[in-house]
Formats: C-alpha cells, structure tokens, sequence
C-alpha cells in the first residue's frame, strides 16, 4: 500500500502531538500508546479507516471514514482532515483545483507549505509561491499574506503529501494510563471532576472514590464517572461508592451537636484523606487526586487543607489549587461535565461557622476527642 500510491487520492486525518515529541528513548512507547489509543477510539465510535502510520512528530490516519471528534482522545495536540495524495508535485497542481469553488467565494486566500520531509523539491516557499500563483491564475482570487479568509495548508511528508484547510486542537498532554494509578476524590460538584480530568490528561489513570449523601448525588456521580469514561480510550475508571457517614464512623452527632461543630469540616478532609490512601494501596495506586482550590472554602485555607492532609500517607495531587472559579467552570463546560455537576441533588451541610485556621496539633486533639484518629 505504501509505494504506488493506489487508491489516492483518499481521505485521512493528521494527528499532531506535543509533548511526546520531548521524550527521549521511551519517546516510541508513548507514540504506541497514542496509535492504540487512536485505533480504539475510532473502532468504538465506527469510524473504519485502512491503516495508521507514525512518522516522526504525526501519526497519520489513512483511508478514514467520516469525520471523528478527536478532542475526546487524549494526547492529542491538534488534528486536521486531509486529502492524502502520492508524494508528486505535478499531482499537488492537479489537486489544488478541488479547492478552487471554495477559493473563489473566499475574499482572499494564502497557500501554507510545510515540509516534514525536507528532500521534497521545491522547497516549502517554493510551494507557496508557485502553488499560489496558480490558484490565484485559476480563481481570480487575490493572495492575501496576513489573515486571509481562506488557507489552503500543505504538509509534505516522508511517503505522501496532505492537503486541508482546517486544524482542530485537542487537550494535548499523554495517553491515559500511561504515567500510572491515582485515586481521585470524585464528589458532585463543579471542581473534582476537573481535576481528575487534568490528572487524565497528564497520563493518569484515575481510581475514583465518592463519599455519597444520597441517591440523587451518587447517581450524578456515576454520569460524571461515564462522561470522564468518554476520555478514557477504553480504560475502565473503576468508581468506588461508600456512604459519607461511614467516615465518621457513627460520630458525626458528636460532632455536631456539640462545640466542636466548626471543626467537621476539616474532619472530614482528614478522613477522607486517610480512607482514600488506603484504597490507593490496595488498588496499587501512588497518590490522592482533590479538586482543592486555595482559599475557595473554609477547608482550603493553607492552615485547612495542612492540617487535613496530616493522614495523607501518600502525595496529593490538586491540578486546580491556583485556578480562578471561572477557569475551572469553562473547562467544565468544555469537558462535558459543567450541566451534571450542577445538577440539583442533596449534598453536604457544612457547619454555621467553621473554623478556617486549625492546624494540625488541634485538629489531632479534636480527632482523639471523638475517637476518629
């Protein structure tokens, strides 16, 4: 399939990637991991294709059926559908001309040359150059350098040429499961679900542990869990579900009927922290996914979350701790989870007056007091 060209011209996608382009020796385990996670992606969702190929920097998916949201594949920088054509300059002439009508109700236009393969002549200006006049001959369109309402890109690879005119960017980052095992504390709001998401995307696997309140909260949980599957390629995201009054172990009365109710919050961080690293040992994972965010609430104050984290045996990890709310809500929008997070649904009382400063040495003496150490 790769020498003569046959079939061609044919649809395919340009997949670009960022970061793995940085690795060293292990740079070809991670492109593996896009490539698969790419074939998943597009046999679960029906898209057929005849093959995909990485070259240096591009994974290029050939023969491709339809048009597929890439967005949802993580490790993916930007995509572009492509009209693949032998590697032929002469045949590049003859196939610009199948963007002549849109070239002609476009006000001004610009040819884009890029040359993954640099023995490829003429060079990348030649091809502007020389592929621009004669669209502009064949169109009476002007060339415009700067914005120009239509853009014709070229890109010259090692075994075909590729032309589109429109780059769709994704999340970028790693392919998930590929920097290993997280437990995540996945409750119903706007932020957890926004740090796991971001965790993902940094190659993470998530094991996800809620606290429930009630039906209609874990209910909300489990479709944040499936919508966060959508960017799994295929990775289960295994949901552990226990009730929010196990981590008082039948104390939270004592706590709240008494003068120690400004501390339940922090409490509670604590307890959760400890119940989600021993989940972490057992599912062999190596730290604790919050969606803490400094200063958002009482239990996030650098004093809180200090003293909450006391029985945190393994890292946590907070992607959103210096995020502004408005940046986390768009991201949430954009994933998908914005409208289910806010969903109504019983939830968590906090207490009338919490405490915003306790360190750890009282936060001890209030645990040893109700016997929750």
């Amino acid at each position: 399939m790769s020498g003569s060209g046959r079939g061609l011209p044919r649809r395919a996608l340009i997949v670009r990637y960022g970061e793995i382009s940085l690795k060293g020796r292990n740079r070809g385990a991670f492109e593996q991991r896009l490539r698969d996670d790419l074939a998943w992606f597009l046999k679960a969702h029906g898209h057929a294709y005849a093959e995909i190929e990485v070259e240096r920097g591009r994974i290029y998916v050939r023969g491709v059926d339809g048009a597929p949201d890439l967005r949802q594949v993580l490790g993916v920088y930007s995509y572009s559908p492509a009209l693949e054509i032998e590697r032929d300059y002469g045949r590049l002439q003859e196939e610009a001309a199948r963007f002549f009508p849109a070239i002609r109700a476009s006000r001004d236009f610009r040819v884009s040359c890029q040359r993954i393969a640099k023995d490829f002549r003429p060079d990348s200006m030649g091809v502007e150059r020389e592929l621009g006049t004669l669209i502009e001959k064949n169109t009476g369109t002007p060339v415009r350098l700067q914005e120009p309402a239509f853009e014709l890109h070229v890109e010259i690879g090692h075994r075909r040429i590729y032309l589109f005119t429109e780059k769709t960017r994704g999340f970028g980052g790693f392919p998930v499961g590929s920097a290993g095992r997280l437990v995540s504390l996945l409750s119903g709001g706007i932020d957890s679900p926004v740090a796991t998401f971001l965790m993902m995307k940094r190659g993470v696997l998530p094991v996800l542990l809620h606290f429930s309140h009630s039906d209609e909260e874990t209910a909300k949980v489990r479709r944040l869990r499936d919508r966060l599957q959508e960017y799994a390629a295929g990775h289960e995201l295994p949901l552990t579900v226990l009730p929010h009054a196990d981590l008082f172990q039948g104390r939270l009365g004592d706590l709240l009927a008494t003068r120690l109710e400004p501390y339940v919050c922090v409490v509670c961080k604590y307890r959760m922290h400890k119940a989600a690293a021993e989940l972490a040992m057992r599912e062999g994972a190596l730290g604790v996914i919050t969606g803490d965010n400094l200063a958002q609430v009482a239990s996030q104050t650098l004093k809180n979350l200090y003293a909450s984290r006391a029985a945190a045996t393994l890292p946590v990890y907070s992607p959103l701790i210096a995020f502004e709310k408005n940046e986390t809500m768009a991201l949430a929008r954009e994933i998908g989870t914005y409208e289910i997070s806010v969903a109504p649904a019983a939830g968590c009382t906090p207490p009338r007056n919490p405490k915003t400063g306790v360190d750890e040495a009282r936060l001890l003496k209030v645990l040893d007091e109700v016997g929750l150490r």
